[in-house]
């Protein structure tokens, strides 16, 4: 039927890129970005066929957040420490919830920052940035991916890494001959 609706399925994870929030749907053969800020959204499709690599690495984020966090909770125990009763209250209490941040931020796991590559384009996908969520999403996208692609023979792959590993510019390589003077003319 040419006039069936597509159907998405929201896959997990949320993230903010500079002014936006982000989203990731999965679609029947691709995956769909939804960037939106105010009043605009915008859409990028990754369509299964093209894509090259889906990239996780590490990153510090969620460390930096975790010293954030406890530098804000330890400074008002610190006070509260040393404050009459009443306000000590206020104080404690100033350090629990950011205790309490703390101890979310490192409940949710290590940060990454996830790529995905085609063959025009490189992009973030900020929704994809923590390590557990995103190494859930590319399980779930890796079958897919290889059903629109095919999957490639061991041998095959071995013999690119090989290639890989030369440089781009073993390819073009000559054997190496002597070196002369240039002809006299």
């Amino acid at each position: 039927m040419a006039n069936e609706p597509l159907t998405y399925r929201r896959l997990p994870g949320r993230g903010r890129g500079a002014i936006e929030n982000v989203s990731l749907y999965l679609g029947p053969d691709h995956l769909l970005q939804v960037a939106s800020s105010g009043f605009t959204e915008s859409y990028r499709r990754f369509y299964f066929r093209d894509i090259q690599a889906i990239s996780l690495r590490a990153s510090l984020h969620g460390k930096v957040w975790n010293a954030i966090w406890g530098f804000l909770a330890f400074v008002p125990a610190v006070i509260g420490l040393q404050v009459a009763n009443p306000a000590a209250l206020v104080w404690w209490s100033v350090a629990c919830v950011f205790f309490l941040l703390l101890i979310i931020n490192i409940a949710r796991g290590p940060t990454c920052a996830c790529q995905i590559r085609t063959a025009v384009q490189a992009r973030a996908l900020p929704s994809l940035n923590r390590l557990r969520r995103s190494s859930k999403v590319i399980a779930q996208l890796r079958p897919l991916i290889e059903a629109a692609q095919g999957t490639l023979p061991p041998e095959d792959l071995a013999r690119l890494i090989d290639e890989a590993s030369r440089g781009p510019a073993s390819a073009f390589a000559t054997p190496a001959g002597p070196i002369g003077s240039p002809p006299v003319s």
